[in-house]
């Protein structure tokens, strides 16, 4: 039952290395599941994961974004950034080999630590596949970003930065929503549209090399 949701990430990451065929991709690899496994570690050691969910969407969006999301995500490439000596151009092109693996670990352990008894579809099949299309949709935008700030296209960086923002912040959105009791089918809607975004833009890159 849990196969979807342990296999997912580390799959499309498979595919992503035989698709680059980089050896610099190692490093932030490495470095995004050595991360996860110590912040695992950490919340399982020193925080309750058991929580109560709120009947407040905004309760329940804060939690998601600040432990799930966002905050994981930005504090992870903040440190590799600040670490590694390489060129911007580099650590932004590799935000993928490094988000990747952090989320095959983190996701994973975040969905199984919350319940004790039963899984929901959403967990299991929705929510991995929302994580995903996040990471793959920023990493598009940051490279698109970088390159508008190189070549002072300052139109086009506003614009990906908006859909940087918009693509980090809604999975905290789609859980808390969830979390909620919302309508189901305009949660599965939203995250299908959500999802086809990166994935159209994926399959146009790769039928254009």
């Amino acid at each position: 039952m849990l196969l979807f949701l342990i296999l997912l990430l580390p799959c499309a990451f498979t595919a992503y290395t035989f698709t680059v065929k980089d050896k610099k991709i190692i490093l932030p690899a490495t470095a995004g599941f050595f991360t996860a496994v110590i912040a695992c570690a950490c919340r399982y050691f020193f925080s309750y994961e058991h929580r109560l969910i709120y009947s407040s969407f905004s309760d329940n969006f804060i939690y998601y974004l600040v432990k799930q999301n966002v905050l994981p995500l930005v504090i992870v490439t903040v440190l590799f950034a600040l670490i590694t000596r390489d060129t911007w151009e580099y650590k932004v092109k590799n935000f993928f080999a490094l988000m990747c693996p952090f989320f095959s670990v983190y996701l994973p352990y975040c969905v199984i630590t919350a319940s004790e008894y039963y899984y929901q579809a959403y967990d299991l099949f929705l929510k991995p596949f929302i994580y995903l299309a996040m990471i793959v949709q920023v990493s598009f935008s940051l490279i698109c970003l970088y390159e508008s700030i190189v070549n002072k296209k300052i139109p086009f960086a506003v614009l990906h930065s908006l859909i940087i923002l918009l693509y980090l912040i809604y999975p905290a959105i789609s859980d808390a929503l969830y979390a909620i009791n919302y309508n189901f089918a305009v949660i599965l809607s939203v995250g299908i549209v959500y999802i086809l975004v990166p994935t159209a833009l994926l399959v146009i890159r790769q039928l254009k090399k």
